[in-house]
């Protein structure tokens, strides 16, 4: 499969695709553009929504307003005032920022932090029930990243860039615990490194490899790669289904770090891309 320039954006580094059927648009961010973007689906518009502190993911609706994690912690953000407000900030420790998250299925928000000068284990994993209260999941995690859960499993995956694994782990639907954890798939170096993830409906994982211009399909069942999404951008950060009919596949990019050369190859690196019928 080969992926389709859908939004040319030049993002630092595109993160977070999130599809909301209910206007059907997608939305993602640009963490070190201190960005939040918007595309109409149908209209085929772009908005930037400025932020002051770097936006690292997003998830959930209240309201008019959306979740949204920020470098620091998890806030209701208003698109319509361009305002966020604070559910939970945290303290965390100098050099150590938010990264990845996501929404569960069963109402809780997910986000994990990592060491910004590729500290090792300097992360962690963190769980917000859905009455706001907080629980630490996993301590020494050095790049918290991808995350994705089969319902009917009752399966949780996550990626912790620093090891190069896909990680999966039995999940307690009624109180969010997870245990038993196994290795699922192991990247090499010159695979790339996985970034963000997704799930299809037959249980696929889609995950994007940083420095590795592709999107890697594997089966975690028998912990195999079974297909290759190319992507014309070097640096893939994060996939996600959507569209009108939730068939579309959406991936961002970064362009942050790209030498002279690479630009010149990959001019459309930091750009949204889409496979349409993916799945």
């Amino acid at each position: 499969m080969k992926a389709e320039k859908l939004v040319h954006c030049e993002n630092k580094l595109g993160e977070g695709p999130l599809w909301c059927s209910e206007d059907e648009r997608l939305y993602w961010v640009d963490i070190e553009g201190h960005a939040i973007y918007e595309f109409g689906y149908n209209e085929a518009e772009i908005k930037k929504y400025p932020t002051e502190k770097r936006p690292c993911a997003l998830g959930g609706k209240k309201g008019t307003c959306r979740y949204v994690v920020f470098e620091d912690g998890l806030y209701l953000w208003d698109k319509i005032t361009n305002k966020a407000e604070p559910v939970d900030v945290l303290d965390l420790p100098e050099g150590v920022r938010f990264n990845d998250g996501k929404l569960d299925p069963w109402g809780r928000f997910w986000a994990g932090t990592m060491g910004e000068n590729g500290q090792k284990e300097a992360g962690a994993l963190y769980c917000w029930d859905k009455n706001g209260t907080r629980t630490t999941v996993l301590k020494n995690v050095t790049t918290s990243n991808g995350l994705a859960w089969n319902k009917k499993a009752v399966t949780m995956y996550y990626i912790d860039t620093g090891t190069r694994c896909v990680l999966k782990f039995h999940y307690d639907e009624t109180t969010g615990a997870i245990a038993n954890k196994e290795i699922v798939y192991t990247f090499q170096e010159e695979d790339g490194v996985p970034d963000g993830m997704t799930i299809d409906r037959e249980g696929r994982l889609w995950v994007a490899l940083f420095g590795g211009y592709k999107t890697a399909v594997i089966d975690p069942d028998e912990g195999t790669w079974v297909d290759s999404v190319e992507v014309p951008a070097k640096k893939v950060t994060c996939p996600a289904f959507g569209g009108p009919d939730a068939q579309d596949l959406f991936i961002t990019t970064a362009s942050v770090g790209l030498t002279e050369p690479d630009l010149i190859e990959y001019p459309e690196s930091g750009s949204v891309f889409i496979v349409r019928g993916a799945q």
